[in-house]
């Protein structure tokens, strides 16, 4: 097409300039002539070259973009498992038959014995109208089990918190299409798709100030709170929540670039203050060699995930065989094997310590077991409560336990709940869960206002 485009060009061309020469006394009006249909070719020259490229353009396949290699048989980056963020029916088959968590889902722990202590299995007797907060709503595990005990009463709600502006959008997004057959949440929606599920993109520290704030006080009928951390956070390696595959020594679980994350933290410490935090916050008998050994000298602060690991595994490695009386010089298979699990377990507490610190975890927890009882739970208003590690499960313990004691709460589990054997197995980040649980009295409201 182009090519006889030009040949026209050059006709029309040869053309005027034969013509011109003809008549010379009309040199001008030829001129003027020549120079308008020189223009008209030339337009109809480009119009033919803007369709052959918009023709190539849908014709020709677009070029092959081959997917990021990666080392071994299966991916351990988080970025390489695409096929299990898009949701793959095989793949992710495959990572839950052998015990692990597909990359981007969280597996909810404990689903039916939350929903037992909550009042909300099918054989129990429900409250009307019944209100429920999930304090975590993450990906929405547990909130998918309680919308789909609630969804079918007549006045029954579900409130779920999450800090995480990213998470809490899709979360709600697929709980609305998956479990309640609802699109957006547009103006035109019906009160009853709006009021049957909230989500709240708050910190769940912030439950007592929402309740006052929208004149729901001691209006909530059953509570869980989800101490854990979501496995998407643990996932993705740009969080900076596992030593396992390197990241930014970040540990945000919000999404709020203001915050300070655990290297600007490790920046600020003192040797005193980070030994005391360790202690505190995991239970770490080697703190003090840990804090002086990552911070003392001040010379280079860990910047990522594994260079902490790196330097609290070669400052706990000689004190963990000192305190078993080991030859360093003659480490055996089995004491090879218990060294690398203490190292590991001794990273993750540190980690955990630094975690902790950097989203407050235990002020906002004292919080809520503060606000509960006085502006969340209705009389006889039941409380679940997920916790991962003995400082948090410290806390919960006695807030219910010094609440029974005053009649805040009429009765509460003094056993602790723990997942199944089966759970465990299919489910390994479930093993350090304990669920603890309370009931709020009936004459909580004469027990508080004596107080």
């Amino acid at each position: 097409m182009a090519i006889l485009a030009s040949l026209l060009f050059w006709l029309a061309a040869s053309q005027i300039g034969a013509f011109t020469l003809t008549f010379p006394s009309m040199k001008n009006s030829n001129t003027q002539c020549r120079l308008d249909l020189l223009a008209a070719v030339s337009s109809d020259i480009q119009h033919h070259n803007d369709e052959d490229a918009s023709i190539a353009a849908t014709t020709s396949p677009k070029p092959h973009k081959r997917r990021e290699r990666y080392s071994g048989r299966y991916p351990k980056n988080f970025k390489h498992k695409y096929k299990e963020m898009q949701g793959d029916e095989e793949t992710v088959a495959k990572v839950l038959s052998k015990g692990m968590t597909p990359a981007g889902q969280h597996v909810p722990i404990m689903v039916r014995e939350c929903l037992h202590y909550m009042g909300l299995e099918d054989n129990q007797p429900k409250s009307d109208p019944m209100l429920v907060v999930d304090c975590t709503l993450g990906y929405g595990g547990h909130s998918s089990y309680i919308l789909k005990q609630i969804m079918n009463s007549t006045d029954a709600r579900l409130i779920a918190f999450d800090q995480d502006s990213v998470e809490i959008r899709k979360t709600e997004e697929r709980l609305r299409k998956s479990v309640l057959g609802q699109t957006a949440i547009t103006a035109d929606s019906s009160e009853e798709d709006t009021n049957i599920f909230t989500a709240v993109n708050q910190n769940f520290a912030e439950l007592g100030e929402y309740m006052t704030s929208t004149n729901q006080v001691g209006k909530v009928t059953s509570l869980l709170a989800d101490l854990g951390l979501s496995s998407m956070q643990i996932d993705n390696n740009d969080r900076g929540f596992t030593y396992k595959r390197d990241g930014p020594l970040d540990m945000r679980m919000s999404a709020d670039d203001t915050k300070e994350t655990a290297y600007q933290l490790l920046q600020r410490l003192r040797v005193r203050q980070l030994k005391s935090m360790l202690k505190q916050n995991s239970d770490e008998e080697f703190a003090a060699e840990i804090a002086f050994g990552l911070i003392g000298d001040r010379g280079k602060i860990p910047t990522t995930t594994m260079e902490l690991a790196d330097r609290v595994r070669d400052i706990a490695r000689p004190l963990i065989i000192k305190q078993h009386n080991w030859n360093s010089e003659q480490i055996g298979k089995n004491q090879a094997k218990k060294l690398k699990t203490q190292l590991d377990s001794t990273i993750a507490r540190v980690m955990q310590a630094i975690r902790i610190e950097v989203n407050g975890e235990f002020r906002v927890l004292e919080k809520l077991l503060e606000d509960i009882p006085t502006k969340v739970l209705s009389p006889g208003g039941k409380v679940v409560i997920l916790t991962f590690h003995s400082g948090e499960d410290r806390r919960v313990k006695k807030s219910f336990k010094s609440g029974f004691q005053s009649g805040i709460y009429s009765v509460w589990g003094k056993d602790v709940v723990r997942p199944t054997k089966e759970e465990r197995r299919n489910n390994p980040r479930s093993s350090c869960c304990k669920l603890r649980w309370a009931i709020l009295s009936d004459q909580n409201a004469n027990v508080m206002a004596e107080q």
